[in-house]
């Protein structure tokens, strides 16, 4: 009987093991691999494999791996094929080198949305732990599960459960993970585990959101009268406690058909897919100093006063941020505000522009305005700004809506 040529048997036992549509051709004297399926474009790689019967074994294997990249990550023929063949390895052969990882993990990073400033700040960090860990000659994590493990029993000690110190670091162990196996070829067991089990190592916070102190109007009153001879920190305060900004946005001022507008701050996945368009805000002025919201607009447009060198030359949001509480710190007043006031930040005038729009006017601004106003949504803003309150200010209110059933007539029920 003769004898079968390679390329028959290859396509039986792709055939047999992985049913119809995957086909094998030569390419200038290497193997093509195609795959065809009814209803789809066909899609076509050409391997570093020799076209000879000595590769038999080699395609088989390959052709197994690549659809179960295929199906596992829902991915192309070309992209699980470079997967497989761009694997970053250790000069051991078939250890996966987890230091190049990192580096690729980098630059993916870094082609996206954070800054190098941020990466570094924030996951940098997080990776060179996980590095550390696979990197231990014994009892080097295996999958993704006994990383994850290892990872919160070595560097979460100082971390409260439930906090945001634990998410940020499980969130950039498990993009990590992601990234390994999506990227770089990894095998399936690196992937991250379930979200059930990541909450786990998460824990539950315990502890009470930490509300800020607003800074009360007449404190505001007094902290500007203070500032009469520092017309640019002056100009600053004013914009920051009367418009309720956010104190890096007074980086993003711009004014149109007679408005104040801001720019959003904020860099994350959610607005890098969906810029968000400039911010209305509109002033809460105080009693004493009606129009002076509008008023300080002026100053600033007109370009006779200027905003703080220290906020205008920044180089980020954050510098922005920092230039305006130094400029505080400097203010003897201010301190002495604080020195009374026990927790009293710079964040606090924008905490008393949500404090005003709730309690100081006779109608408050309907919640979902006045957060909009302030850049955030209703939950967000109930959560961080809406709850703050004293026994006295709660002895007022009370009081206050007593008080309007005086002269009232009630009826019997007889």
């Amino acid at each position: 009987m003769p004898k079968t040529d390679w390329t028959t048997d290859v396509r039986s036992v792709l055939r047999r093991e992985h049913g119809k549509g995957w086909l094998i051709e030569q390419q200038s004297g290497r193997i093509k691999i195609c795959r065809a399926v009814p209803g789809q474009r066909r899609q076509a790689i050409t391997t570093n494999l020799n076209w000879a019967p000595s590769s038999a074994t080699k395609l088989t294997t390959l052709v197994g791996e690549i659809r179960d990249r295929m199906e596992s990550l829902k991915l192309g023929l070309a992209e699980s094929y470079k997967l497989l063949v761009d694997v970053p390895e250790t000069a051991v052969q078939g250890q996966l080198d987890w230091v190049e990882v990192a580096r690729r993990y980098e630059q993916w990073r870094l082609s996206g949305v954070p800054k190098l400033s941020t990466y570094d700040r924030n996951e940098r960090p997080h990776i060179n732990n996980a590095v550390k860990l696979l990197s231990l000659p014994k009892r080097a994590p295996h999958d993704g599960r006994s990383l994850m493990t290892s990872y919160a029993l070595k560097f979460f000690g100082n971390c409260p459960a439930g906090g945001v110190g634990r998410k940020r670091h499980l969130l950039s162990i498990t993009r990590f993970l992601n990234f390994a196996v999506k990227r770089c070829g990894a095998a399936q067991q690196w992937l991250p585990p379930d979200k059930e089990d990541i909450d786990e190592l998460k824990g539950e916070r315990e502890l009470v959101v930490k509300q800020t102190v607003p800074l009360m109007p007449e404190q505001l009153h007094s902290l500007l009268v203070s500032l009469d001879s520092k017309p640019e920190v002056r100009l600053a305060v004013a914009l920051v406690g009367l418009y309720g900004l956010r104190p890096s946005e007074l980086k993003t001022l711009s004014f149109d058909n007679g408005d104040l507008f801001v720019a959003p701050t904020k860099r994350n996945k959610a607005t890098a897919k969906t810029p968000r368009k400039p911010r209305l805000t509109l002033p809460l002025d105080l009693v004493e100093m009606p129009g002076e919201g509008a008023r300080c607009v002026e100053l600033w447009r007109s370009g006779l006063v200027t905003l703080p060198a220290a906020i205008v030359n920044a180089k980020d949001f954050k510098g922005a941020g920092n230039g305006f509480a130094t400029c505080l710190a400097r203010h003897d007043y201010w301190n002495s505000l604080k020195a009374s006031t026990k927790g009293l930040v710079p964040y606090s005038l924008r905490h008393g522009y949500a404090w005003r729009g709730s309690r100081y006017y006779d109608r408050p601004v309907p919640l979902r305005d006045l957060a909009s106003l302030m850049g955030h949504d209703p939950k967000t803003h109930h959560k961080h700004y809406g709850s703050f309150t004293t026994d006295n200010y709660k002895k007022e209110s009370v009081s206050r809506a007593v008080g309007t059933m005086s002269g009232m007539k009630v009826e019997s029920w007889d």
